[in-house]
C-alpha cells in the first residue's frame, strides 16, 4: 500500500507517522510543521483573520512537492486542507482520511477551521476522539464520521528506565501536564493554597494572573515525548483536565497516563467512565474540592493508589485495544 502522511513531523503527529511505518514500510511523510511562511506572524493571520490568504500558497507548496499516486492519504493537519486541494488529492489517492483529535466545531480556535468546513465533505472518513464532535459533525450534515478512542503509544507511553540524576530531577507527588487556560489557573491555586503537593507542566502559564504566586510549582516549556512518560512514571498521582472550551470529555492524557503506570485522577465525565471503573482503575472529581479530598486522601494510602493505577494500565495496555496501531487499524477497516 502506498501511503502519503500529511502533518507536522512534531509530537504525536510524528509518533503515528512512525507507527505507521513500521506495519506499511511504503509511506512517505509531507511535514507541515512550517507549512506557512514566517510562521509567528502568518498563524496570527490564519487564526485570526482569514486562513484563505494562504490557501493558495499552501495549495501550491503541498502539490508542488507529490510526484506520484497513492493508495491512501492520511491526513494530520486538516486545518490547512480546503476544498481545491482536497479535490486535487482524491485524483492521486483512493482514499483520504484525517485524524482530528481537536474540535473544528466551536469558536475557541477562531477563524483556524474556515478551511476545513470546504472541505469537510470530501473525506472518505474523519476520526473524532471525543463524542461531542460526532454530535456536532452530524449538525453539519457531515455523515463520513468515526468516533475512536485517544491512542497511546506503546514505544512512549509506558515506564522508561531512568538515571538516579532523572530521578530526583523528576520526582513528584501530584503532577498535571498541559497548556495553561485561565479556568486552570484558578483550580491549581485552590489545589495550591490547600497544600496538595502539586507540580505543573506547560506552557504559557506566565500568563495567569495569579503566577508570582504560583510560580515555584511551575515548570514551564512544552514536555516531549519521553520526558513525558518519564514525569508522569515518577509522580504519585497525575491530573487530567479537558478543555471547556473544546467541549472535551476525553482527552490524549485520559489513556496515556493509565498507560504510563501512574494513577489518574480525570475530571468526571461519561466517556471516562463508560473506560474505567471509578476508584478501581481510575479517580475521578466532579469539581476542585473533590479532587482536593482524592489527592489528599490517596497520597496518604500510597498501597492503594498503585493498586488503583496497576488495574488502569492493565485495562488500557492489555484488556483494550487503544494503541496507535489499533488505531490506523480501526480507521483502516472503515474504509
Amino acid at each position: 500500500m502506498k501511503i502519503l502522511f500529511i502533518g507536522p513531523k512534531f509530537g504525536n503527529s510524528y509518533l503515528l507517522f512512525k507507527t505507521f511505518k513500521k506495519k506499511y514500510k511504503n509511506i512517505e511523510m509531507l511535514d507541515t510543521k512550517n507549512i506557512l511562511p514566517y510562521p509567528k506572524i502568518s498563524i496570527k493571520i490564519f487564526y485570526h483573520i482569514s486562513p484563505y490568504i494562504f490557501e493558495k500558497y499552501i495549495n501550491n507548496k503541498i502539490l508542488n512537492k507529490i510526484k506520484k499516486k497513492y493508495d491512501l492519504i492520511f491526513i494530520k493537519s486538516g486545518e490547512i486542507i480546503g476544498k481545491k486541494l482536497i479535490l486535487k488529492l482524491k485524483k492521486i489517492s483512493k482514499k483520504i482520511v484525517f485524524f482530528c483529535n481537536d474540535n473544528p466545531f466551536v469558536k475557541r480556535d477562531k477563524n483556524r477551521w474556515k478551511l476545513f468546513f470546504a472541505s469537510a465533505k470530501y473525506y472518505d472518513v474523519i476520526a473524532y476522539q471525543d463524542l461531542s464532535r460526532i454530535k456536532l459533525a452530524k449538525k453539519f450534515r457531515l455523515k463520513n464520521s468515526l468516533l475512536v478512542i485517544p491512542p497511546y503509544d506503546s514505544e512512549i507511553h509506558k515506564k522508561h528506565k531512568i538515571t538516579l540524576k532523572d530521578k530526583v530531577k523528576h520526582k513528584n507527588q501530584v503532577i498535571f501536564i498541559g497548556t495553561w487556560f485561565p479556568d486552570r489557573g484558578f483550580f491549581f491555586k485552590r489545589l495550591i493554597d490547600q497544600d496538595i503537593p502539586i507540580k505543573i507542566y506547560g506552557s504559557r502559564w506566565d500568563k495567569d494572573p495569579q503566577y508570582e504566586k504560583i510560580k515555584s510549582h511551575i515548570s514551564l516549556g512544552h514536555i516531549y515525548e519521553k520526558n513525558y512518560s518519564k514525569l508522569i512514571q515518577s509522580s504519585k498521582i497525575a491530573i487530567c483536565l479537558f478543555s471547556k472550551q473544546n467541549m472535551d470529555t476525553i482527552t490524549a492524557r485520559s489513556i496515556e497516563i493509565p498507560a504510563i503506570g501512574t494513577l489518574l485522577c480525570s475530571y468526571k465525565t461519561k466517556a471516562m467512565t463508560s473506560i474505567y471503573k471509578e476508584n478501581s482503575e481510575a479517580i475521578f472529581f466532579s469539581d476542585v474540592d473533590e479532587c482536593i479530598t482524592k489527592c489528599k486522601f490517596y497520597l496518604k494510602n500510597e498501597s492503594l493508589a498503585n493498586k488503583v493505577a496497576k488495574k488502569g494500565k492493565i485495562k488500557i495496555t492489555k484488556k483494550m485495544k487503544v494503541s496507535s496501531s489499533d488505531l490506523i487499524k480501526n480507521i483502516l477497516d472503515r474504509i
